[in-house]
């Protein structure tokens, strides 16, 4: 057998016809270890290291290779040549091995072996990363080592793979229900809510327009988890460019898109080779996190494979808890050491093993409260840095006062006092003077979503730690109260001067999910009022709907009929900016004209006519569930319209509808009543007459302000306060409580206010 070392590409290429048709009969055979896949690698990796490629002749034909480069290594000071496999050292590659044809595997690594030990001056050391467990090359290598006195070490590397069933229902049953019945619902909502079947990387122009998304999200999606990603690397991508069309011409890219209208929600990247799967990259839109579009992604091309009957999806490296959910079993695979000197022997047997047995004895001798100074050491010195948004003087200088300010009236007597003066006073900003209260004052509080998806076009939505901390500190300091004591006129209690009560507008089921524990926890009462037309029915309300067209769109401009000049999409504040302008010009128009003018919005934003997301809104069941618990629920209308405008009959539709409705469901009378939008130009004079009309009690808006005695009760003041800081929160409450609804619009984020 003649061994052949081709130390240039170039002096390769010949071996390339070949390759592949040695790889296929061998026992070794993946992906990773191609003609395409090495070619592409070294073309982008090589980074003027030597090549070292070893190739096996028998009587003229190709029986084995050994795909080898030379690395520097160095470890305590020393430097060593250390023999890789093409692929080994930028994490993109598995199951790294020599090949042979079957039944040849040994005569192959004997004359592979024979040749290393007659070139020892080249080498020092040789690492197999990857390589099965099972590989007849790795246990011939190990053999021939052996018999030559050469120093060997096995690590395992664990990597995760499932192995597919004939059938669908069939693999189902073997993940646990919960897992089961999440695919199942993302499933669903890919057919009925997204209308979406995710498409396959067929042309070269797909994959050059599918990579740069496929980097960007996955990149996004790490730097979501404040982690840099590995496409960063200029290297890293044009592989992947390479690759990619190699593999494409080979008929093995297995490249998939998830998309909802023209916007890529997620990507999955692999490699369909033999009959085996394999799963290399993934990444998902951070900003459609809760429709968890990757995991749906992948479900649906986990029942894609098993239909066209695959045997293997691998996860490739690592025994990851998600892989081994999804019902991978572990393959163990090795990393093999070999040293054939003293030097290689030092940098990668003897030497790791010193430093670990010192680092194993310094944590023996070292007391765990010293350990735990040093921790917190760290993490202190870490958390003092300055971001680099804090570190403008102007920027610095206002965080400081409001800190202080936060601070004082949170944690001293302060506050105390300030809330006692509110009480008790109210500022007249006209004639500038301070005079006593002389009836009962309450405010009530507006809500809408409560949730930590901190998506910035859900308008109003609250973090529920922030909620939690601002019904703790009204619990601590006010009496709260109902809307029903409010009707019956029992504005205060315990001897207080101020009560106040919380409201939800719209009926989102994040109210059922995440505020309710809250409410329920602390005993508070609250009234949720419903837009009974989206409660489960599938549907986002229309303002959510326009909210979501502006998140999903990827047109740079837009120029509605009614707006004055084009607005720009470019960002995402100006996507906000665009938005906020564009609902408040819906809102201005009657509902003929606004109907119009979605329908010609979404065709501006090439958006779906209808956008809806799965489980946004509660259901009667939920509802149910929290009226038994001292939730009360009021009429919101049916779909949400300004009722400024609106004929008598429409406006009955909505009122009644919605009354009754509520009413039907929890068998008992619905006393109070929310305006949509709930400025006095959304509501209009007719449906305040027939809000009262139709025996409602009390009717809330959206006008900022404190409420008293004298207050009419079908005119009542809402407002809803987002400050996050929770000094301030209570100082900005106190001031609003003081100086009435002066101002109050400035000094509140206002929303989407509903």
């Amino acid at each position: 057998m003649r061994i052949v070392l081709h130390q240039t590409w170039d002096e390769l290429k010949p071996v390339a016809a070949n390759w592949n048709a040695v790889l296929a009969t061998s026992r070794s055979n993946t992906v990773f270890l191609t003609w395409e896949w090495c070619e592409a690698w070294w073309k982008n990796y090589a980074s003027r290291r030597p090549l070292f490629v070893l190739s096996a002749w028998e009587r003229g034909e190709l029986v084995g290779v050994a795909p080898l480069y030379v690395a520097k290594r160095q470890h305590w000071g020393m430097m060593c040549s250390c023999l890789r496999v093409i692929g080994d050292g930028s994490h993109d590659s598995d199951y790294l091995d020599c090949f042979a044809r079957v039944g040849r595997e040994s005569s192959v690594i004997s004359a592979v072996v024979k040749f290393l030990e007659d070139h020892r001056k080249s080498w020092d050391l040789i690492e197999l990363t990857g390589v099965s467990q099972n590989s007849p090359c790795l246990t011939a290598l190990i053999n021939c080592a052996g018999e030559r006195g050469w120093r060997t070490a096995t690590e395992p590397i664990g990597c995760a793979v499932l192995r597919l069933p004939k059938r669908w229902d069939e693999y189902l049953q073997t993940l646990q229900p919960r897992l089961r019945t999440k695919i199942r619902s993302s499933l669903d909502h890919l057919q009925q809510h997204l209308a979406s079947i995710p498409t396959q990387c067929c042309t070269p122009d797909e994959v050059d327009a599918w990579l740069p998304e496929l980097f960007n999200l996955h990149s996004r999606r790490w730097e979501h988890n404040q982690q840099p990603g590995v496409f960063r690397d200029s290297a890293k991508r044009a592989f992947y460019h390479d690759i990619s069309h190699s593999a494409l011409r080979c008929g093995w890219l297995a490249f998939h898109r998830l998309a909802w209208s023209e916007r890529t929600l997620a990507l999955q990247y692999g490699f369909r080779y033999g009959n085996r799967f394999y799963l290399l990259q993934e990444g998902y839109d951070p900003d459609f996190e809760t429709l968890r579009p990757g995991f749906a992604l992948r479900a649906w091309l986990m029942r894609h494979w098993i239909e066209v009957g695959l045997d293997e999806y691998d996860f490739l490296a690592g025994i990851a808890s998600h892989k081994m959910a999804w019902g991978a079993q572990e393959n163990v695979n090795q990393r093999l050491l070999l040293a054939g000197n003293g030097r290689g022997e030092w940098v990668a047997l003897t030497g790791p093993r010193a430093a670990k047995e010192l680092k194993e004895s310094a944590a023996r001798l070292a007391s765990p409260q010293l350990l735990s100074w040093g921790k917190q050491f760290v993490t202190r010195r870490a958390n003092e840095r300055p971001h680099a948004s804090d570190r403008s003087p102007t920027r610095f200088s206002s965080r400081v006062v409001r800190e202080i300010a936060s601070h004082l009236y949170r944690d001293t007597p302060l506050g105390r006092i300030g809330r006692n003066i509110a009480t008790g006073y109210s500022w007249n900003a006209i004639n500038r003077r301070i005079s006593r209260r002389r009836a009962p004052s309450f405010h009530i509080f507006i809500y809408h979503r409560v949730n930590d998806d901190r998506d910035p076009f859900s308008l109003d939505a609250m973090p529920v730690l922030q909620f939690r901390q601002q019904m703790e500190y009204l619990t601590r300091n006010f009496h709260i109260i109902s809307l029903d004591q409010i009707a019956r006129g029992a504005f205060s209690g315990n001897g207080q001067k101020h009560c106040v009560a919380i409201t939800f507008d719209d009926g989102y089921r994040d109210n059922f999910l995440f505020a309710f524990p809250v409410l329920k926890e602390l005993g508070i009462p609250a009234t949720i009022f419903l837009a009974t037309g989206y409660i489960e029915s599938g549907e986002l309300p229309w303002y959510d709907q326009v909210c979501l067209a502006f998140k999903l769109t990827l047109q740079s401009r837009i120029s509605l009929s009614v707006h004055s000049e084009d607005l720009s999409l470019n960002t995402q504040n100006a996507r906000l900016h665009a938005l906020q302008h564009t609902l408040a010009v819906l809102r201005a128009v009657n509902e003929n004209t606004r109907l119009q003018l979605l329908n010609e919005l979404f065709q501006q934003l090439r958006v779906p006519p209808r956008l809806n997301l799965p489980n946004v809104m509660l259901s009667w069941d939920e509802v149910c569930r929290m009226s038994k618990y001292g939730i009360g629920f009021g009429a919101h209308t049916v779909t949400h319209p300004v009722l400024a405008g609106l004929s008598r009959e429409r406006l009955e539709d909505e009122v009644l509808g919605s009354k009754k409705s509520v009413e039907n469901r929890l068998q008992h009378r619905v006393r109070h009543f929310a305006y949509p939008f709930g400025k006095p130009f959304d509501i209009g004079p007719e449906a305040k007459r027939l809000v009262r009309a139709a025996g409602f009690e009390t009717a809330v808006t959206t006008v900022p302000g404190v409420n008293d005695p004298a207050q009419d009760p079908f005119e009542l003041k809402r407002f809803g306060l987002m400050e996050p800081d929770l000094g301030m929160f209570g100082l900005k409450l106190d001031w609003n409580r003081m100086s009435g609804s002066s101002g109050t619009e400035q000094i509140y984020r206002q929303g989407r206010t509903a």
